[in-house]
């Protein structure tokens, strides 16, 4: 007999399988291999001695369904020793059509604990499956005797209750889960009556890759250069453009376009620029464009669509997708990172493409610097922060160090952002200070990359940059053949993870649904079959009703493009449809109190027939930040003209507004910030250099250790 010391010093678990053994022996299964295995069966420290009982109905149960198609463990009742276990049945609508449903049925604990250690449990399984289930003919009769009302009853299909009803099934004695699965059911006959029926009016409704018939009418080659930063991949797609006789350029910026609109000029060959808020036509055979712009209705001789590991991006996947599916090209030459190429190859099964990949190396080397004194930051050398208030304030800081900075970030326009660029180039400053817009589109002679740190808002929460997102950046650094780039951080925190980024190979995204967006087509055909007028139901329709049938691609609609759709519904309601949905993918900020009433006017001008001037005047006093809304505006009345030039004609103005615009920009970024009282300060812990809005001693990193 043990005594109370020695059982206190008993673990949880060592009781728990005494009672498990005491139990086992009162139903005589100890010495059976059900009995044993139960006993040796993970014990969590949740699992209470007087829920044995329950353990082991729950244990015998899941053997039991694991050889059964279909079973599973239900519950145990501890007041009638019973365990239920819900066994797959069928409830038959008509001819050709069931319901799969699970019909609940309680067993006396012991003997079925005993039937399953003595006979097995593929033998008890069996009989349980051969078993029906009364309670399906009272369902079967409730359902012919007063059939549900729903719209699509009469048309339903296996296919539709496959969807409603995807595992686990309901209960039949759940009546209101398993009448809202036969009201979902009824949905999606009554979606896929309508789909077939737009489907055969346009094949292309449906099948993605239809909506690009000149595309489909020819066999492409795919050539795919993969590489990181500085390994070439864009200057090879570039020369093979150059020595065609037609071709687009396609990238994510409009800076690139440009870049590479002058890059094929010094070439020798004329290229037109063509971004979504201007139409620069130098040639009638190349042109470089903003991937928004794809032309899908001629044939090129070459395609170069660049930077494709954008399709994953959650804002934009859509618009390389389209570009990949729909560019007609002889030859079409994709670059990007090695991650890439799954989605490459995806891509080509799905369109019948031959694919050549090669692979690249970088020409030059990239390594760690290690962490560098704030204060002793060398020409050459790109500083990185992840706001446009981070941005400026470095600018102040290092200025009031004595260095000559430019800077660069997404706010800015490409004019302003290329004039920075050139500053940097030759010798006007001696560093730059970047959001990570410097990560596409510009090539600048930088030695190294160094982080203020490396987590950025990414719209929605505070996060760290993945691997990817840090290589990209930190690319940037020793640009050209055999040249040395270093990346270096402020903070020994932050310098840990570019170490590991640099030592990690870059992992390759799983190539699952990519994102396709609706044409004019599917919006027409929507409105027209659904009787619909206004544009936003059209466009929740598209997002939550369509589906593709291969499964590679999903409809998806951006919230942006949702909220604008409201707004055009709301002051634009006589405008046709397709003329809607084009002002609804309009690239502007409706959370901005500006940009909303601005657009709210201009859409109740374009519906009644009235031309829509610009502002007539540019109040430049409000400083930078006046300057850059006024920018933004002006990039979304040139974007509408290009699409409605018969209202919006006030193009000579808005040119002379930039210009002005402009000018003021970049004669309030050459000015030496660090003389305006902007002071210098440090993390008290670990010395970092702080900005000088901080509100701490310490550097974020110290505060959330508990650090000042």
């Amino acid at each position: 007999m043990a005594t109370s010391q020695e059982r206190e010093q008993w673990t949880h678990g060592e009781i728990v399988a005494g009672a498990r053994r005491s139990l086992l022996a009162e139903l005589e299964l100890d010495a059976t291999e059900l009995g044993q295995a139960f006993v040796e069966s993970p014990i969590g420290p949740r699992v209470r001695v007087g829920g044995v009982r329950a353990g082991l109905a729950r244990f015998a149960a899941e053997r039991v369904a694991e050889v059964g198609a279909g079973l599973r463990y239900g519950g145990y009742t501890d007041a009638s020793d019973e365990v239920t276990l819900q066994l797959p049945a069928q409830v038959a609508v008509r001819a050709g059509l069931a319901l799969p449903v699970l019909a609940e049925l309680p067993l006396k604990l012991i003997p079925f604990v005993t039937d399953v250690a003595v006979r097995g449990a593929a033998a008890v399984s069996a009989d349980l499956l051969g078993r029906k289930s009364p309670g399906t003919r009272e369902v079967e009769r409730r359902l012919r005797a007063t059939p549900p009302g729903y719209a699509g009853w009469e048309i339903l299909a296996a296919e539709d209750v496959a969807r409603a009803f995807a595992p686990p099934p309901p209960l039949l004695g759940d009546r209101k889960d398993l009448y809202h699965r036969i009201r979902l059911a009824c949905t999606y006959a009554v979606d896929r009556t309508l789909l077939d029926n737009l489907a055969r009016l346009n094949p292309g409704f449906v099948d993605y890759l239809q909506c690009f018939p000149v595309a489909r009418s020819l066999p492409r080659k795919v050539v795919a250069w993969l590489g990181p930063t500085n390994s070439g991949k864009t200057h090879r797609a570039v020369l093979a453009l150059a020595a065609a006789k037609s071709g687009m350029y396609l990238g994510p910026l409009r800076l690139l376009a440009l870049e590479q609109r002058d890059r094929l000029a010094e070439l020798g060959t004329a290229c037109s620029l063509i971004t979504g808020e201007e139409r620069d036509v130098q040639s009638e055979t190349h042109s470089a464009r903003t991937v928004e712009m794809t032309d899908f209705s001629r044939r090129f001789e070459v395609c170069v669509l660049d930077e494709m590991q954008l399709t994953f991006d959650r804002d934009r996947g859509w618009a390389w997708v389209a570009a990949y599916c729909g560019v007609a090209a002889d030859t079409l030459i994709v670059t990007g990172p090695a991650s890439a190429e799954p989605v490459i190859r995806r891509l080509a099964g799905l369109c019948g493409d031959a694919v050549e990949v090669h692979h690249l190396a970088r020409q030059g080397t990239l390594a760690y610097e290690g962490v560098i004194d704030w204060r002793r930051v060398p020409p050459r050398s790109a500083v990185i922060g992840f706001s446009r208030a981070m941005v400026l304030e470095l600018k102040a800081m290092f200025e009031s160090c004595g260095l000559r900075v430019s800077v660069i970030y997404g706010g800015l326009s490409p004019e302003v952002r290329r004039n920075e660029a050139r500053r940097f180039r030759e010798g006007e400053s001696d560093i730059v200070c970047a959001t990570d817009a410097i990560g596409l589109g510009l090539n600048l002679p930088l030695d190294r990359v160094i982080f203020y740190e490396t987590d950025k808002f990414d719209g929605e929460i505070n996060r760290p940059l993945t691997d990817a997102e840090l290589m990209q950046i930190a690319g940037r650094a020793g640009r050209g053949p055999g040249s040395d780039g270093w990346v270096a951080a402020f903070s020994t925190r932050d310098g840990r993870r570019i170490e590991a980024a640099l030592a990690e190979p870059q992992r390759t995204p799983e190539a699952e649904q990519l994102p396709a967006a609706p044409t004019q087509m599917h919006v027409r055909a929507i409105a027209n079959h659904l009787q619909l007028d206004r544009l936003a139901p059209i466009l929740e329709f598209f997002r939550t009703r369509l589906t593709f049938p291969d499964g590679t691609f999903f409809p998806d609609v951006q919230e942006d493009v949702f909220a604008a759709a409201e707004l055009v519904d709301t002051y634009a309601p006589t405008l046709p449809v397709e003329q809607r949905y084009a002002l609804a993918c309009t690239p502007i900020d409706l959370d901005e109190h500006l940009f909303r009433s601005v657009f709210s006017e201009w859409l109740e001008l374009l519906a009644a027939g009235k031309q829509v001037k610009f502002p007539r005047r540019l109040d430049g006093h409000g400083g930078l930040e006046e300057l850059e809304e006024a920018l933004k505006l002006i990039t979304i009345y040139r974007w509408l003209a290009l699409k409605f030039p018969e209202a919006f004609t006030d193009g000579a103005h808005v040119e002379e507004l930039r210009r002005d615009a402009t000018e003021q920009t970049q004669a309030i970024l050459r000015r030496n910030w660090g003389k305006q009282g902007m002071a210098r300060r440090e993390c008290s812990h670990c010395g970092r250099a702080l900005l000088p809005s901080s509100p701490y001693r310490v550097c974020r990193e110290c505060h959330l250790e508990g650090w000042g």
